[in-house]
């Protein structure tokens, strides 16, 4: 566990962070930032240093630069003539810097995910749906209505 609370602590590595980069989609809608992850991408000779000076701040201070994660909603027309608002697609746009950041952050606790969430979670688990919950619910009380009685899931072999 110990190693695990040092691994998310330790500071970031180039490596983690370029990483991040490249394994976003950088041909999205630019940010509020004007930006979007392919400029980071084409430019990362250029940028590299003030982007990991920025991570690293982020690292030593634990805060965002204000207005950092501001987000612009806006509605896209689906439709020529769009009368409700099922005939647009909202997206958001989001700077490119808090993208990278977000994906750092995330693929850092992708990695102690399994000893944090129990095996009885069953949403928001790669690899784990939520109907599977349903799924040995409806079994439990199949089993109980069929004669196993008050067994527990566990005795029942769930």
């Amino acid at each position: 566990m110990r190693s695990e609370m040092d691994m998310l602590e330790a500071e970031f590595t180039r490596e983690e962070v370029w990483d991040a980069l490249d394994n976003c989609n950088g041909n999205k809608a630019l940010g509020m930032d004007g930006f979007n992850l392919h400029f980071f991408e084409a430019h990362c000779e250029v940028i590299r240093e003030d982007f990991m000076r920025f991570i690293k701040e982020f690292h030593k201070d634990g805060a965002l630069v204000k207005d950092l994660n501001n987000t612009f909603l806006t509605l896209i027309p689906k439709t020529l003539n769009p009368v409700s608002i099922g005939d647009f697609r909202p997206i958001s746009l989001i700077g490119a810097m808090y993208k990278i950041l977000a994906k750092v952050l995330a693929n850092r606790i992708k990695k102690v995910m399994h000893s944090i969430i129990g095996e009885s979670q069953m949403a928001f688990v790669k690899g784990r749906q939520i109907i599977y919950s349903f799924v040995i619910a409806e079994e439990i009380i199949n089993m109980w209505k069929k004669g196993s009685g008050g067994r527990s899931a566990g005795e029942i072999g769930f």
